[in-house]
């Protein structure tokens, strides 16, 4: 039977990454958009599963209608690891009178926003000199600080970051852990880990990861959708260290696409083999999908 088949046949509930595995940035990967098709053709339940926490779920939501022309994935069928983290903070946090400290994009504040959680951080700041410091004056009500992917990181965030996380003894956050991101096919740039490990580098302690591979994330997706047999769902990911090693943690099958940050030439040096490796999402193609 070949792998399409198996995929076709044993599995219910299809876990999908976003970035890497439908598209690179605003394009969209060949055979996606069809794939996607098959299975709601074949009516497996899909939820799409992304630790990109610079992007919201309506964005996700709507990059799925305007680059795939999937136009019938509900908001509860998308969750990130921005959604992961504020549902995680909900439950901790004082939301009336403590605030997060923010290293991210837009998105991720808007996402902490629509919980009812206040940050701050977000954008460019202003360089401080080592003598600044002195006198700086920390917000006492800030009581977590999130590492993320940002644009605008700098020595002055990160010292920042870390008075707060010294000092106010705010607990350490990371939305993921992802090394590197695609923005092509072929081309990688550094992810949210560079910012985490400049924090945790100086700290000597690693942050609480929100999303993949922390089962955490599957623990929301079954709060959400309900118990979801293991037996009967697989992860499909571009990315072996945070996809696929999700997929071990949660005991559920896995299947790395090679479109993304994993290569053919990595998969020698897996500790332990993914259940399935697909050239592209496109494998799972119907080629009859007009007839059903």
């Amino acid at each position: 039977m070949t792998a399409r088949r198996k995929l076709l046949h044993l599995y219910e509930t299809f876990l999908i990454d976003c970035d890497g595995v439908l598209w690179h940035g605003d394009l969209p990967i060949s055979g996606a958009s069809r794939a996607i098709k098959t299975l709601q053709a074949y009516k497996k339940q899909l939820i799409f599963v992304s630790n990109n926490c610079g992007k919201t779920v309506d964005q996700i939501q709507w990059k799925l209608k305007t680059l795939l022309n999937i136009n019938d994935i509900p908001k509860k069928n998308i969750i990130t690891s921005g959604v992961s983290t504020a549902i995680y903070l909900k439950s901790k946090m004082k939301v009336d009178s403590e605030k997060v400290f923010l290293i991210a994009q837009d998105a991720f504040k808007e996402t902490l926003s629509d919980h009812g959680i206040q940050s701050f951080g977000v954008g460019p700041v202003a360089m401080r000199d080592s003598h600044d410091w002195t006198n700086f004056e920390l917000d006492k009500s800030v009581k977590y600080v999130i590492a993320s992917h940002d644009p605008h990181f700098s020595y002055t965030k990160l010292t920042e970051a870390y008075l707060y996380l010294q000092e106010n003894n705010a607990e350490f956050i990371a939305p993921d852990c992802d090394n590197l991101f695609s923005v092509s096919g072929s081309r990688r740039v550094p992810g949210s880990l560079s910012v985490q490990a400049a924090l945790s580098a100086v700290l000597e302690k690693e942050p609480k990861i929100m999303g993949k591979p922390d089962p955490f994330l599957f623990e929301l997706i079954q709060r959400e959708h309900g118990k979801l047999s293991p037996d009967t769902t697989v992860m499909i990911g571009d990315n072996y260290k945070t996809d696929i090693k999700f997929g071990f943690n949660c005991g559920i099958s896995t299947a790395l696409v090679l479109t993304g940050n994993s290569k053919p030439e990595h998969i020698s040096s897996f500790e332990r083999k993914p259940d399935f490796v697909l050239d592209g999402l496109g494998d799972i193609c119907d080629n009859d999908l007009e007839n059903l």
